[in-house]
This record gives structure tokens, C-alpha cells and sequence, in this order.
């Protein structure tokens, strides 16, 4: 079996983390979880955008239950905050970055203040023109997701976060889970010569759906065998890439990037966010997943996810490259 300790360890002093913590599974199987520095598989991070695809993953559900819109459904009316011209605009475009919404809104908020949804929605409608038509382009959008995770919560009448807890979270088992607290964990930037704290980001901007959630690896292990098990076709559509008008793929599903290559096709996503770095990717024809969470900024998560799977496939553990994927 690879040495996923090694590989972890040297990652780790490589980067300058404080913490590491790792699990790799096959077919929702642990094959390895530990930690290194002072991380545990225990151990809770911020995950900053890893935590994307939960959101889509609790939009599936709830239009399954009809208890949320429709993922072609029109925001409008959950959004009033937007301007008349964003109107063709579906919660599917928001999940999926196909919706256009310019940053510029967004990145003009003060993160270090409190805001109310109705005052982000509105800081975000102000950002300027789309920057296409929706479902024409692509383009990774924060903002979009921090409105879809809005939108989701009206629809339903309660908070996101307490939608992810209610369906996802309690009844997976996954007891670490939730949206980043004011008390959350400390993640660091790189300082000279040791690491000092990330600066402050206020209790209500960390904990927007655009990735304010913390998780342990030990709940990330059991959301990978949620995924792999019969309650993981309930949110499957998350793994089907987008199309644009025209038919053009996205190489994105819903909160996925999504890729094909020697080993098979893979969804994946890292984040970056307040002095963490993190990491999920899944070689969906293998049946193999890595997950690398880091408290340290700017770290290289998804090179380590995808070393310690092609440490198995090196090894005879996984199948030949190059079977292809058609």
C-alpha cells in the first residue's frame, strides 16, 4: 500500500501547515485517514469552497421534496434585491457558474462588517451588468452560489445552514458539520518565519453559501460513503456535466469541476479561504476518492488529493492508465 503518511508528511513541511489531515477511500471504503502537524482525521477546518457541492447537493434534495424551486426554476422571486434584467436567471445557472453575475458587487463589502442577506443580495445586484447572457458562458462565480444559498433559504423559509444540518448533516452522521460558527477554527497565512493567524472575516460573511462551512476528514469519510451508497443517487446529478446553449460542456457539473483523462473521469474541487487550503477529488470510473484539508493559505491541496490517488494506481492498486472513457 502507498505510503499516504509519507506523502503527507513531506506535503506538510513543504507547505508550512500547522495541519493536514487526509483520508483516501475506495468505492466509500476507508483504505487510509490520519493527520499530520497537529492534524487528526478529528481535526475541523474551514473548507472554504470544497463546501460548494453541499449546497447543490441540499438543492437536489429539497426540489426532490418539493420543499425548494426547481433547479430550472427562475430566482427572481426568491431574490427581489436583483435588477429586472437578471431575470432569466435559474438557481441551476447559479449552481453551476453559468449565471454571469459580476464579482464586482460582492468583492465591494466590507468582510470585516455583519450584513443582512437582503443587504449582501443587494451589495451583489449592485455589481454592474451580467457578463453574458445566462447559460451562454462559463465563469466561477462566489457570488452565485452565496445568492443560490439566499434563494434556497427563502424558498424553504429557514436558514441554509440549517436546511444542510436538517437533511444532510444529522442524518448522514456527519457530527462536526456546520456553517462556520464565530468561535470557528484559526487558519494561517504564511509568515516569516512562522505562521501567524488569518485576518478576521465577520460571523455573517463566514457563513455565506459560497464555502462557510467547517468539516472534519472523519465526516468527510462519511460523506463519501453516503455518495457511494444507495442515498447517493438522490444527488448523482451534481457528477452530470453542463451544457451551454449550443451544447458546449462547462467541464462543471453542480459544485463539481469535472474532467476525463488516463485514469477515468474525475469531479473534483479544492478551496481557498481565511488561511485554509482544501481539497476533495473523486476518479468516479475507480471508484477512488482523497480528501486534504490544511490550515494554511495558499497550499497546494489538490496536487497532494490527486498523489495520493496516483500513488495507488503506480502501485498496481488501481487499474491501468489509459482505459479511457468514452
Amino acid at each position: 500500500m502507498p505510503a499516504f503518511d509519507a506523502l503527507a508528511h513531506d506535503w506538510q513541511v513543504a507547505e508550512g501547515a500547522p495541519s493536514v489531515s487526509i483520508a483516501v477511500l475506495r468505492r466509500g471504503k476507508l483504505l487510509y485517514a490520519g493527520g499530520c502537524g497537529t492534524g487528526s482525521p478529528e481535526t475541523v477546518y474551514q473548507v472554504a469552497s470544497l463546501g460548494k457541492h453541499f449546497l447543490a447537493a441540499l438543492a437536489l434534495l429539497l426540489a426532490e421534496s418539493g420543499e425548494g424551486p426547481a433547479l430550472d426554476a427562475l430566482i427572481g422571486p426568491y431574490l427581489p434585491e436583483l435588477p429586472q434584467a437578471w431575470g432569466g436567471i435559474t438557481l441551476r445557472h447559479l449552481l453551476s457558474h453559468t449565471a454571469g453575475i459580476p464579482p464586482a458587487g460582492y468583492e465591494s463589502l466590507d468582510f470585516t462588517r455583519d450584513y443582512s442577506d437582503s443587504e449582501i443580495a443587494g451589495a451583489i445586484a449592485a455589481g454592474g451588468a451580467l457578463a453574458f447572457k445566462p447559460g451562454t458562458a462559463w465563469q466561477y462565480s462566489n457570488p452565485g452560489y452565496v445568492l443560490a444559498g439566499i434563494a434556497i433559504g427563502r424558498a424553504a423559509n429557514a436558514f441554509y445552514g440549517d436546511l444542510l444540518r436538517d437533511r444532510i448533516f444529522v442524518p448522514l452522521g456527519m457530527t462536526t458539520a456546520m456553517v462556520t460558527p464565530p468561535d470557528g477554527p484559526v487558519g494561517y497565512v504564511r509568515g516569516n518565519p512562522m505562521p501567524v493567524a488569518a485576518s478576521y472575516v465577520s460571523p455573517a460573511m463566514n457563513r455565506l453559501a459560497d464555502g462557510g462551512l467547517c468539516l472534519s476528514v472523519r465526516d468527510f469519510i462519511r460523506w463519501e460513503a453516503a455518495l457511494e451508497s444507495d442515498w447517493g443517487s438522490r444527488v448523482a446529478e451534481m457528477f452530470t456535466g453542463t451544457r451551454l446553449d449550443g451544447g458546449r460542456a462547462a467541464g462543471y457539473g453542480l459544485g463539481w469541476f469535472l474532467s476525463a483523462g488516463d485514469y477515468g473521469r474525475v469531479a473534483e474541487h479544492d478551496g481557498g479561504w481565511q488561511g485554509f487550503s482544501t481539497a476533495m477529488v473523486r476518479y468516479l470510473d475507480e471508484g477512488v476518492t482523497a480528501v486534504v484539508l490544511a490550515n494554511i493559505a495558499d497550499a497546494d491541496a489538490a496536487g497532494l488529493a490527486h498523489g495520493l490517488v496516483y500513488g495507488l494506481f503506480l502501485d498496481g492498486f488501481l487499474g491501468a492508465a489509459g482505459h479511457g472513457v468514452t
